[in-house]
């Protein structure tokens, strides 16, 4: 596991080692930086020589980025002629910034995916900064009491820590059953929280003092004037991220690429995409994978087929707790089976995915309802007047799904602070728009995705943390997300419009009526040649989306089944006063079910962080 642990004042060399070994679960690079004020280990799996910490011999400045900043060929020539620094290139260029220009300079250069320090011994300080997005997992533990704070990327390395003294937070417990996720900024231990996205953290170990201010908030300079306006800058912005992060000193590049309109930008935005494989997961092949292969194919990649086998998220559960500390669910446990392959097999040095596009430039956190016509529903969206008081994606709709009444008010409390004043029927756009943002930042506390397993895991990187990405983020109105408008354009327009978007059967720009019309042909063909749809058959594992039907395993699995009838007595009770029932007396044929198998997912993910945790679960 890749990761980054820091101690400020007594930073014990033992505590640094432990940590260390904490984050290596494969063959990590480690590095250990232990100074008067603070200590550190870095983690990575990332070459140190390009993305290590640096240092100036000079000034004693050091840089220590955990996760990823990207550049351009230029920047990354540049930075070898910094010879008068030590470490690695991307370090070294935030270095020469932070010294020319200051916290503006660094703040200038935060082009990616990852949690940046800045350790100053002339000031006596240390500067945390945390992506746009909140892509990348970074916690805190009592920054306010600075001499003992730590910085860290995983919850449980700090709360393992021999000079750490930390509660379990139930109510974040509650939570990730009742809504697949914690509200940020908690974690499942009361005095572990995360600091905020695109937040400067200042520890001045001289005053004693904590600050943190944001140095970035969206919708602030107005929308695109109009759609073309959007395609042509949000094209170009998603194209040059996806060029620098791709670059030749990065390969070689594992793209997880599906049918859809998202991942395959990807493919046709890479800078050299001879040493890029597009892979490909199924349970059978499919429509979803065919079109992954004919976009391969189109874009000159290798397409790279991964066939699950018939336990694979049943397999892959209680690694997957481990490695996302349990706040991930094993619902979307989708990419940890494909390591060994894409890590040793394909030797990637970087991994990429499109996941978040649904989020950042779709509606898939928008409030919004189905379009009617004639009193018919429509296979299409629009917008909702009215906030429906939380977070909206993954939707759980289990009938059996419930909180403890005791936990039921804490929740509300962290959902009015987190959401504040919004108003339950929107006012304007904007009010739509603010509360898609605190649904998807940060992105690491996003359900139906896996970031920090990923980052954890991978030599991973998100061109979607990109600043020029971020800016257009900040100038979409919401209506060009429904439905996929601006979307829509602008994987056409990178991609072509030449491969169908398996998941709709649609070409990649089609207007509103010409998806429409074709939904409606395909609803008449399937009447009468009984076409293979994405509906769940409960007796069939695989079905024609990227993702199994996982309700199957529930009833199918000896390892779901054998977790879940072994489950101690004590777990059972935990679980219980959470939820307020005991799902144990609801049938396994009930819980595998479309609308409760997320749900009952979640059950087992916290059942598994506890069996790993059980030493000190209930201390």
């Amino acid at each position: 596991m890749a990761g980054l642990y820091l101690i400020i004042g007594n930073r014990d060399n033992s505590r640094l080692q432990v940590a260390a070994e904490q984050l290596q679960f494969f063959d990590e690079k480690i590095q250990i930086i232990n100074e008067t004020g603070f200590g550190c280990s870095w983690v990575s799996q990332n070459n140190p020589d390009l993305f290590g910490p640096a240092l100036d011999p000079q000034t004693g400045v050091r840089i220590i980025c955990s996760g990823r900043i990207a550049w351009d060929e230029q920047k990354w020539q540049q930075a070898a002629s910094l010879g008068q620094y030590q470490g690695g290139l991307s370090s070294r260029l935030l270095l020469e910034s932070y010294l020319q220009s200051g916290i503006e300079g660094i703040e200038n250069s935060l082009n990616g995916a990852a949690a940046t320090i800045v350790w100053d011994p002339r000031q006596q300080k240390i500067h945390l900064f945390t992506d746009f997005f909140g892509y990348y997992p970074i916690f805190v533990y009592q920054p306010e009491q600075v001499d003992g704070c730590v910085i860290a990327s995983f919850p449980d390395a700090i709360a393992d820590d021999c000079a750490v003294k930390t509660s379990w937070d139930y109510v974040s417990m509650a939570e990730f059953l009742w809504q697949s996720k914690i509200t940020p900024p908690h974690t499942y231990y009361q005095e572990i929280k995360y600091p905020g996205a695109a937040t400067h953290c200042q520890w001045d170990l001289k005053q004693q003092t904590y600050q943190s201010r944001e140095y970035f908030q969206p919708f602030q300079a107005g929308f695109f004037d109009n759609l073309s306006q959007a395609v042509e800058q949000t094209s170009a912005a998603i194209s040059h991220s996806i060029h620098i992060r791709t670059l030749p000193r990065l390969q070689p590049i594992v793209s997880y690429t599906s049918g859809g309109l998202d991942s395959r930008v990807i493919l046709f935005s890479s800078a050299d995409r001879s040493h890029l494989s597009g892979l490909n997961l199924y349970d059978n092949p499919n429509r979803e994978s065919e079109a992954a292969g004919q976009l391969c194919q189109k874009a000159g990649v290798d397409y790279v087929g991964f066939k699950r086998d018939e336990d694979y998220y049943p397999q892959w559960l209680k690694l997957g707790a481990k490695y996302s500390g349990g706040m991930w669910s094993a619902f979307d446990n989708h990419f940890l089976g494909t390591r060994e392959l894409v890590c040793e097999k394909l030797a990637a040095n970087t991994v990429l995915s499109a996941c978040s596009t649904d989020f950042l430039f779709k509606d898939a956190n928008l409030d919004r309802r189905n379009s009617r016509f004639l009193g018919k529903q429509l296979p299409a969206a629009e917008l909702s007047p009215q906030w429906n008081g939380g977070f909206l994606d993954p939707p759980l709709m289990s009938s059996y799904r419930s909180v403890s009444p005791a936990l039921q008010a804490s929740i509300q409390q962290r959902l009015t602070e987190w959401f504040g004043d919004i108003p339950l029927d929107f006012r304007s756009e904007l009010d739509n728009l603010r509360v898609e943002d605190k649904r998807n930042r940060p992105q690491c506390y996003a359900g139906g995705l896996s970031f920090p397993l990923l980052f954890s895991c991978f030599p991973y990187d998100s061109f979607m943390a990109d600043q020029a990405i971020a800016q257009c983020y900040s100038k979409i109105p919401a209506k060009w997300k429904v439905n996929s408008v601006l979307w829509g354009l602008v994987s056409a327009k990178i991609s072509g419009r030449d491969v169908i978007d398996a998941n709709f059967g649609s070409l990649p720009g089609d207007s509103k009526c010409k998806k429409l019309f074709k939904s409606a042909i395909n609803k008449v063909k399937r009447g009468w040649r009984s076409l293979p749809t994405a509906t769940m058959d409960p007796e069939q594992l695989a079905i024609e989306g990227s993702w199994p039907n996982r309700g199957w395993y529930i009833t199918h699995s000896p390892t779901v089944r054998e977790l879940w009838e072994t489950t101690s007595v004590s777990a059972r009770q935990q679980i219980t006063e959470l939820l307020g029932n005991n799902p144990w007396e609801v049938p396994l044929e009930q819980w595998a079910k479309p609308t409760n198998s997320r749900y009952f997912f979640n059950i087992l993910t916290l059942l598994s962080h506890w069996a790993e945790r059980q030493q000190s679960f209930g201390s």
